[in-house]
């Protein structure tokens, strides 16, 4: 039988852990980052590590937990602790097929030259595809030029917090803002037995069609100018209304953002694009400007996109687009 954590368990435990116990509690791997450039590296990706489970028992009275177990990574690193009947999805379960759908989709001269990131933080676990030669340009008021291209985000956990979830969106090349498309270009699939990757492969036909709907967009976005004072109040609108303590006590990020935005303004001049733009700078950087907490990391800047995508098709980017 396995060693386990019966924390939260209700059962009877040793007051003092064993090393092993403790460690793999309190000491997760994380922030591993590794990047890839092409689809023939499976063997080599940490990402594909194996999920192994053992009981969960009190350390003094060895009772085994009836509905809980815990997961490991490759037998050693801890993840979680997790309902007896979740299904574990390995992230090579997903990740081999959806690659072999790439390469059976795109031409040859695209998947060559694919850019694959991945990024393991505790129990989360995101692996991105970069395509660059499917991309476009986009030409804004004052001349300026940014070519974007699309991305495919896979978000997989191992702690029972969310659905494997697949992501179509586009990455902006000139400062690499990463903006994440609404509900219909993402694929969710939950941790059950009758798990399928269905929804995930036909992903890859609309994602295409939406790109370059969304290039046309975006080209409007450029050409359509904007005044300063109702960027400054669609900020303040989108952050939401605070009183003085508190927007300073969080860090005034409608500040910030106007603050982005008048940088923004000196390369792709004053337009819809440059707001957009800015958001997105928000939602891609841990910068000085927009920085996270030492507890942050990459999935932080995740949610971030997130929000701003949820913000980009809000009657509130309506309503300025109107307005502006």
């Amino acid at each position: 039988m396995g060693l386990g954590l019966g924390l939260g368990l209700g059962l009877d435990l040793d007051p003092v852990f064993s090393y092993r116990a403790y460690s793999l509690k309190y000491n997760p791997l994380k922030g591993i980052h590794t990047m890839y450039t092409n689809l023939s590296d499976d063997n080599t990706r940490e990402i594909f590590f194996d999920v192994t489970e053992e009981e969960v028992v009190g350390l003094q009275s060895n009772q085994m937990s009836p509905d809980k177990k815990m997961l490991l990574k490759n037998g050693n690193d801890y993840l979680s602790i997790v309902n007896r009947k979740y299904r574990v999805v390995t992230n090579r379960e997903i990740l081999i097929p959806l690659q072999e759908q790439m390469i059976n989709y795109f031409d040859s001269n695209v998947t060559d030259d694919i850019q694959i990131k991945d990024t393991i933080t505790g129990a989360t676990c995101l692996s991105q595809y970069i395509f660059p030669k499917i991309s476009r340009e986009i030409t804004t008021t004052n001349g300026h030029n940014t070519t974007f291209g699309l991305r495919y985000i896979m978000k997989n956990s191992f702690d029972g917090s969310g659905s494997v979830t697949l992501y179509a969106g586009m990455i902006d090349f000139f400062c690499t803002n990463g903006m994440i498309r609404g509900e219909y270009d993402v694929a969710r699939r939950r941790h059950t037995k009758n798990f399928s990757l269905d929804g995930f492969l036909k992903i890859f036909e609309t994602s295409i069609e939406r790109f370059d709907a969304d290039m046309k967009l975006y080209q409007e976005y450029a050409d359509k100018k904007v005044s300063s004072i109702n960027v400054k109040k669609l900020f303040e609108t989108l952050v939401g209304t605070k009183p003085e303590e508190e927007r300073k006590r969080s860090g005034g990020l409608a500040e910030k953002l106007f603050a982005q935005y008048l940088d923004e303004v000196q390369d792709r001049g004053s337009n819809a694009f440059s707001v957009m733009s800015t958001l997105t700078n928000f939602a891609s950087h841990d910068s000085e400007r927009f920085g996270i907490s030492k507890a942050g990391d990459e999935g932080t800047l995740f949610k971030r996109q997130e929000r701003v995508s949820n913000w980009m098709f809000s009657k509130t980017w309506e309503d300025f687009l109107v307005a502006a």
